[in-house]
C-alpha cells in the first residue's frame, strides 16, 4: 500500500487534493482516505441507538446498512491502527492532516511540514496532480503480515495451501550489514525456492512512526503449516547470520 498524506492549514485545499488524487488513483487500485479530526467525531445523533451503545461503555461502535455502508466512531485507534487496517484491502492510502508525521507528504500552504515532503504548493489548484501521483507509486509500500497474507493468497488463487507462517523481526536485531535490500532479497528468493513452499514474501518495513524501529516481516505459505514454520526458521537464521 502506497501511503501520502496532505498536510496544511485549514482553507488550504487539503480535503480538495485528496479526493482529486483519489479520484485519480481510483482508476489504478482499491483507495482509502482518513482525515485527522481536532475535535470528538460528531456521529452519533443524541437519542439514537449508536449514541445509547456509545453512552453504556462501548469504545467502538460500528453502524452497518443492508447495503453494507457502515460508519464507525471509537477512542485509542491511531494512524498507525488505521494504516494497519487500511494496509490489508488498500493499495493506496491518502492521509489528511498529521504534518508533524513522518508520512511522505503534499505541503500546502505557508505552514511548515516534517520531512519527508514529497511537493509543495500554494494551493490545491496550484499543485500539479499528473506528478504528485506519479511520485505515489515510487513510494516504499505499507505493509503488515496481514495485509502479505492477504496479497499472498490473492496471488495463489487455484494453488492448494494449508500452512501459513509469518514473523516479524527488528532491522536493529539483524546481522550487520549495509545492505538490508540485498539481504532482503537473498531471502526471498531462497524461500521461494525451497519444495513445499507455495509462495513466499520478505518485506522490509521502514518505519512512518517515530516510536517504532524499521522491520523485517515474513510470510510463507506451504503445504503444512510444519513446512511453513521451518522455512520461516531458516530465513531467520540467514537474516540473523552475517553474509
Amino acid at each position: 500500500m502506497k501511503v501520502l498524506s496532505v498536510a496544511g492549514p485549514s482553507n488550504s485545499g487539503k480535503t480538495t487534493v485528496v479526493a482529486r488524487l483519489a479520484a485519480r488513483l481510483s482508476d489504478r487500485g482499491t483507495v482509502g482516505t482518513m482525515k485527522r479530526l481536532t475535535h470528538e467525531p460528531d456521529i452519533d445523533t443524541d437519542g439514537k441507538d449508536t449514541a445509547r451503545h456509545r453512552e453504556a461503555g462501548s469504545v467502538r461502535t460500528v453502524g452497518v446498512t443492508d447495503d453494507g455502508d457502515w460508519f464507525g466512531t471509537g477512542d485509542r485507534w491511531t494512524l498507525e491502527d488505521m494504516l494497519n487496517d487500511f494496509a490489508r484491502e488498500c493499495d493506496y492510502a491518502l492521509v489528511e492532516g498529521f504534518s508533524e508525521s513522518r508520512l511522505p507528504k503534499v505541503s500546502l500552504g505557508d505552514r511548515s511540514a516534517a520531512p519527508p515532503v514529497v511537493a509543495t504548493a500554494a494551493d490545491a489548484d496550484d499543485l500539479a496532480l499528473g506528478e504528485v501521483t506519479d511520485i505515489i507509486e515510487t513510494l516504499p509500500s505499507y505493509e503488515t503480515p496481514a495485509s502479505l497474507v492477504a496479497k499472498t493468497r490473492v496471488s495463489l488463487e487455484s494453488v492448494d495451501h494449508e500452512g501459513v507462517a509469518t514473523a516479524t523481526v527488528p532491522v536493529a536485531e539483524l546481522a550487520p550489514t549495509d545492505d538490508v535490500t540485498a539481504r532482503v532479497d537473498a531471502a526471498n528468493r531462497r524461500l521461494r525456492s525451497v519444495d513445499g513452499i507455495c509462495e513466499a514474501r520478505v518485506h522490509h518495513q521502514q518505519s512512518l512512526f517515530d516510536e517504532l524501529d524499521d522491520v523485517v516481516h515474513l510470510v510463507v505459505l506451504a503445504d503444512d503449516t510444519a513446512r511453513a514454520n521451518e522455512a520461516i526458521g531458516e530465513a531467520l537464521g540467514r537474516l540473523f547470520t552475517a553474509a
